[in-house]
This record gives structure tokens, C-alpha cells and sequence, in this order.
């Protein structure tokens, strides 16, 4: 099912977010030691890390970054955890990667964080692989190696490392260093989501939803999203609101979809934003509102979504919840229109033809219909038509240059997807970073 919300062309389309947690526990030293109990005194702790025990080093890193029995010092915090690293304990070593990859005491340094980061899985410490199977994820500190990523993600998944699990699970739904398995995600995301990661949640959720790789099961979709919203994914949120508003395997409920897209879009999740915009934009099942939707169409076109910049334009362009202005309309289309959005293109078109919010030039409007009407705007194509027929020879060999140079420059950009909103989830949540520890 699909619809469109026609306002000079334009739609509304769905993006993803990511979203990290991280955490820093205690680890416990060699049994026997003293400092196996949480509840031996800092002191009695510190003893052990200046005797040279490893473990005991870590975790007296660990009271002073956290200030736990002593007073927060982030300096000797990492002056302990390098001192474990050094002597080969794989947690400091991974602590390790972990700061210099986030900057965080030390100074940003990708290939550090990986050398240290490759010293902790030569020990297989399963944290330690999925974080550096993240960097080549995604390109720190090396060239993106998908294979290399699903090699260590593998390694920390079959030892149970929820994330790996779920980032591998991501892989097989992309296609990724591996070939495209939705079964295979399933029954990885299904793993992760048993031992309470929320992200697994949401994605498993999004299965049972869409029916991949798994019998299409809207009860099992509502307890996993209702889950991972419980634990606060945003993307949760919003896929309880698509079931809500369309009544999949629950009683149709606007108002109630209105405030979990709400929720999601709150916490900055432009697809939400975007649905929300859209109740209020079309009156759905609440008071048509165009300063309502003005303000959430805002809200993602400022995260840089290209249907977003869209559809605040075209409503400064009509003076629609925001005051008249073709000048601020024709920016925001602007932006759009360079992230190949062919209805934001058929639009800056149509002001550069008629010379509002932007200078009168026929040149810069053939190039923009030409981009839209390639893209597949149909207004645009009968737009072109007609401007090419009031053009001089010298003004549309200006334009085709134009046109020719701007492809030269955005040849890598794929076409902006024009579809309308999206009533599939498709959203597939990962860690955005790597993390400090496996617990």
C-alpha cells in the first residue's frame, strides 16, 4: 500500500538512524586475589595494580575513570589501563582502541585504536573483534573491507556477542561481505534479541513484520517493537506507530500512532518526523495542522533528509504553516535538489523559469528539469518542452553544458528515492560505534 502526498510533485520518503550503547564494567582479577570481591577497598585494590597483576590494573582504570571508592581522575584511569594493556590483558587493550577511536582522553587516532583493537583479537576477546570489525565497516583507519567485517563479526557472534550477532544479522539483510540470507538474519537477530539487546529487538520485530526470512507474524512484531521501545529505540517507536495507524495486527488508532511517531521523532528519528508531518500536512486522523507539519517536515530537512528539505520548501514556496518566502523555499530546494531529488529539481526548475526566489535564468531552469525529467519527474518532462521552445541556440548549449557538468560532478549519487511513505519498517538498526566492553 502506498500514497503520495502531491504538493507540486513532491513525497515523502523514510530514512534510517543508528544508534550505540556502550558500558564499563568492573572485571574481576585471578581467583584468589583479593580484588575478586567488588567489595575490597580501593586501597587494597591499588596494591595489587602496583604488585604488576593485570586484571587489577584494569579495574583500578576502571574506579578512576567511573570515580568508584576514589575520587574521578580520567588521567591515571588511563595511565592504568595502558599499563594492563601493555602487559597483554585484552580488556585494557581494547579499552584502549576504544579511546583512541572516540578521541576521548587521547587524541583521535584510528590507526591506534585498530592496533590495539587487533592486539585484544589476537586473545579472541569477542568486544574487541566486533570492534574491528566495525572500523572496516566502515573505513577508519582502513579501506571498507566488508569481508573482513563479517570474518570478525562471525568470530564474536559464535561466541555469543550480541552485537556481532545483530551486525552480522544487518550484513545478510544488505548483502554485505556475504550473500543476501534473510533467514540467516532472522535467526541471528533472534539470537541477539533473546539475550535482551534492544537493537536485535527492533530488527527481529521488523522481520516478524515484513515477513523476511521468517512467516509474516504481526503479534510477534508487536512484542519485540513494543520491547525495544520499552528500552527506548527510536526506530521502535515508530514501527508500533505504522502498525497502529494501518491497523496491522492491532485496532486501527491514529491518535495512538500520533503519539508514538511522536515519541520516535522526539528522539530525533527522521522517518518519524516525517510521518508525523505527514498526519498533520494531509489531517489524518487529527486537526489539519500546517504549522504542526511545517515545524517536523523542518526538523528532518535540518538532519539533511532530502524529502524533508523538499517539503519545507515547497511549503515557504506556497505559504503553507510558514511565512510566504520563495527566496528561503528556493534554498531548501536547493539542497534537496543536489542530493538528486527529482521533485526538488522539477520545482527549482520551475522558479528559475520564472525567475522567483532566484535570479530569471533559463539556462539553470533547463538543467534542473533536465535532471528531474531523467529522473523520472513527469511534470518536468512537459515543463522542458516547452522552455526549450522559447531558449536560444546559445542559451541550451549553455544548459546541456550545465547539465553535463553537474552529472560529472554528482556521478556517484544515486537517483533519491522517490517512493512514498514508507509502510514497511525498513529499518535495520546497528551500533553506531564501536564499544568498551562486552558487558
Amino acid at each position: 500500500m502506498k500514497r503520495q502526498l502531491t504538493v507540486y510533485g513532491l513525497v515523502l520518503m523514510a530514512a534510517t538512524l543508528l544508534c550505540a550503547q556502550s558500558v564499563l564494567p568492573m572485571v574481576p582479577v585471578r581467583s584468589g586475589d583479593t580484588s575478586e570481591n567488588p567489595s575490597v577497598p580501593f586501597s587494597e585494590l591499588l596494591m595489587e595494580a602496583e604488585a604488576g597483576n593485570s586484571q587489577a590494573q584494569f579495574n583500578v582504570a576502571n574506579a578512576y575513570s567511573k570515580g568508584v571508592g576514589v575520587a574521578k581522575d580520567e588521567a591515571e584511569a588511563l595511565r592504568w589501563y595502558l599499563q594492563s594493556a601493555r602487559q597483554g590483558f585484552a580488556p585494557a587493550q581494547n579499552r584502549i582502541g576504544y579511546l583512541y577511536e572516540n578521541g576521548i582522553g587521547v587524541p583521535k587516532d584510528y590507526t591506534e585504536a585498530m592496533r590495539w583493537f587487533r592486539n585484544a583479537v589476537e586473545q579472541k576477546l569477542p568486544v574487541a573483534q566486533y570492534n574491528l570489525g566495525y572500523m572496516y565497516e566502515n573505513g577508519e583507519g582502513a579501506p571498507v573491507d566488508y569481508s573482513r567485517t563479517v570474518d570478525l563479526y562471525r568470530q564474536a557472534a559464535a561466541a555469543g556477542f550480541a552485537l556481532a550477532q545483530n551486525g552480522l544479522g544487518i550484513a545478510y539483510i544488505n548483502g554485505r561481505g556475504v550473500p543476501m540470507n534473510a533467514t540467516e538474519a532472522f535467526n541471528l537477530f533472534h539470537l541477539a534479541a533473546e539475550q535482551g539487546l534492544p537493537l536485535a529487538k527492533h530488527n527481529l520485530a521488523t522481520t516478524y513484520f515484513e515477513g523476511r526470512g521468517t512467516t509474516r507474524n504481526y503479534p510477534e512484531a508487536l512484542k519485540w517493537f513494543t520491547e525495544a521501545a520499552n528500552q527506548g529505540v527510536a526506530e521502535a517507536y515508530r514501527g508500533l506507530g505504522i502498525m497502529y495507524e494501518f491497523g496491522h495486527g492491532v485496532d486501527r488508532d491514529i491518535l495512538r500512532a500520533e503519539r508514538l511517531y511522536r515519541e520516535a521523532a522526539e528522539r530525533g528519528l527522521v522517518t518519524a518526523q516525517m510521518d508525523l508531518g505527514y498526519l498533520y500536512f494531509a489531517g489524518k486522523g487529527v486537526k489539519q495542522d500546517y504549522l504542526e507539519a511545517a515545524k517536523w517536515f523542518r526538523r528532518a530537512a535540518e538532519q539533511g533528509n532530502p524529502v524533508g528539505e523538499n517539503v519545507i520548501g515547497y511549503m515557504y514556496c506556497e505559504g503553507e504553516g510558514v511565512k510566504h518566502d520563495y527566496r528561503e523555499g528556493a534554498e531548501w530546494l536547493q539542497k534537496a535538489a543536489q542530493q538528486n531529488n527529482a521533485d526538488a529539481q522539477a520545482s527549482l526548475g520551475f522558479l528559475y523559469q520564472s525567475g522567483l526566489g532566484v535570479p530569471l535564468n533559463y539556462s539553470e531552469a533547463y538543467k534542473w528539469l533536465k535532471l528531474a525529467a531523467d529522473g523520472g519527474q513527469k511534470a518536468s518532462k512537459r515543463a522542458l518542452n516547452s522552455l526549450k521552445e522559447i531558449m536560444t541556440a546559445t542559451q541550451l548549449r549553455d544548459a546541456q553544458a550545465r547539465v553535463s557538468a553537474w552529472l560529472a560532478h554528482h556521478k556517484n549519487l544515486e537517483l533519491e528515492d522517490r517512493k512514498g511513505r514508507a509502510y514497511d519498517v525498513q529499518s535495520y538498526t546497528s551500533a553506531s560505534r564501536p564499544v568498551e566492553s562486552s558487558d
